[in-house]
């Protein structure tokens, strides 16, 4: 097929280059024709950005993939939002127009409201790649109100995208069950579902040097407990740095590494309230490429999010990242499909509670699967190969969907090049 691929989010970003990137390539690899028009911030480091995107666009030309940056307006946020969507459907409508695009791949509710214009206009075949419930996510952090204008704006797209859409993709298994009993829009529709979790190259992370990581940072020798990912918002770092100062009780050489895209404020209070030297623990900001070798020279990994209903659609990044580099994590429970897999493979420990008792009890059964002479690196890295491998579930599965699409009647193409009205599935 050729597929216009729609993102909201910048492939600047660190997160679209780990999960959109190596997605498109192996689509690109199967044969498709990507063209992806995303939405770019302007920054104040414009150099900075403008080489970036250059090594960014010459990466995904190595594919055959031509990249469309549109400008991403932030404020006034509903008058910003209207005013892509609409800038985002008529540069769409062109790229559908000028090149005969069969599907459009939308990631997330923006975009998705876009392939809902292009499938109106054009009968293009809709991809909706659900990233996570949005309306409940603004509700869920305190922004919106349920029931709101944009509460019941993004609820609208979101059923009108589950009901007309070609194929779904979502991030678990837990949101797939709830919205089958929940969504009106998806109890009217025939598209098969595809479940694809946040996925990482295993091969990459399983050949990191976590032993030059140690010695360049000086922590050779210590036990050192490890974050990857934002702070602030959903992600706890002051629980965080509570299990490390019940840590640091119990292991006296225990070293806390953190790494950041984030403000370091928004930990480094944390520290200082529980007493914690400097010395005691490293923030590093670390490229995407470098991340595998840092993460490999952690012994524990920790990933701490509020639990709310929005975060049954989560699919942390970092779970495929850490147990790709063989560590075994402590997380909370209520995070997606985190819960049956920490249960099921055995590959980390769940709090219940986000206090002492319950982080000794964590860190007392860590120590015990660490010690207890079996390979646990080994079945970490094992696991994720199973759950969140880049080339074996990830590319594989977007290849089905593709594939499953472009089997399906009625694009652009197939009208030799007059638009047809009207949802033609």
């Amino acid at each position: 097929m050729k597929v216009l691929y729609i993102t909201y989010y910048g492939l600047l970003k660190h997160l679209c280059q780990t999960q959109v990137i190596p997605y498109l390539e192996g689509l690109a690899a199967d044969g498709h024709e990507i063209f992806v028009l995303s939405f770019e911030e302007g920054s104040a480091q414009a150099e900075q950005d403008r080489r970036q995107s250059a090594v960014i666009r010459e990466r995904l030309a190595l594919s055959g993939i031509q990249w469309h940056p549109l400008r991403y307006h932030k404020r006034p946020s509903l008058p910003a939002t209207a005013y892509d969507v609409i800038a985002g459907s008529l540069y769409a409508s062109y790229l559908v127009r000028k090149h005969k695009i069969d599907a459009v791949h939308c990631r997330n509710h923006i975009p998705a409201l876009m392939g809902l214009v292009l499938k109106r206009l054009f009968g293009t075949r809709l991809i909706f790649d659900l990233r996570g419930v949005m309306a409940e996510e603004y509700v869920d952090a305190g922004s919106w109100r349920e029931g709101g204008i944009p509460f019941r704006l993004t609820k609208w797209v979101e059923e009108k995208s589950l009901s007309s859409a070609d194929a779904i993709v979502m991030l678990t298994n837990k949101i797939r069950d709830v919205l089958r009993e929940r969504s009106p829009g998806l109890a009217k529709s025939s598209a098969e579902i595809e479940i694809i979790p946040c996925c990482v190259d295993t091969q990459e992370y399983a050949a990191a040097d976590g032993v030059s990581v140690r010695k360049e940072l000086g922590l050779s020798g210590k036990f050192i407990l490890v974050y990857a990912g934002s702070l602030g918002g959903w992600y706890m770092a002051e629980e965080m740095v509570e299990l490390f100062s019940e840590l640091a009780q119990l292991v006296p050489d225990a070293h806390f590494l953190i790494l950041t895209q984030s403000r370091y404020e928004l930990i480094t209070a944390s520290f200082e309230q529980q007493g914690i030297s400097p010395n005691r623990y490293t923030i590093l900001t670390v490229s995407p490429a470098e991340m595998p070798g840092y993460l490999a020279a952690g012994d524990l990994a920790v990933s701490f999010i509020k639990p709310c209903f929005s975060k049954l659609s989560s699919s942390p990044t970092k779970i495929g990242e850490y147990l790709a580099s063989g560590l075994p994590i402590v997380t909370n429970r209520g995070i997606g499909d985190v819960d049956e897999l920490m249960l099921k493979k055995r590959v980390g420990v769940l709090v219940d509670s986000f206090d002492g008792q319950a982080y000794r009890k964590a860190l007392a059964e860590s120590f015990s699967w660490l010690s207890n002479g079996k390979d646990v690196r080994g079945h970490c890295r094992q696991v994720a190969k199973e759950e969140f491998s880049l080339e074996l579930i990830g590319k594989r599965r977007y290849c089905q969907v593709y594939d499953r699409v472009a089997g399906q009647p009625g694009s652009i193409a197939e009208a030799d090049g007059v638009a047809v009205g009207g949802d033609v599935r």
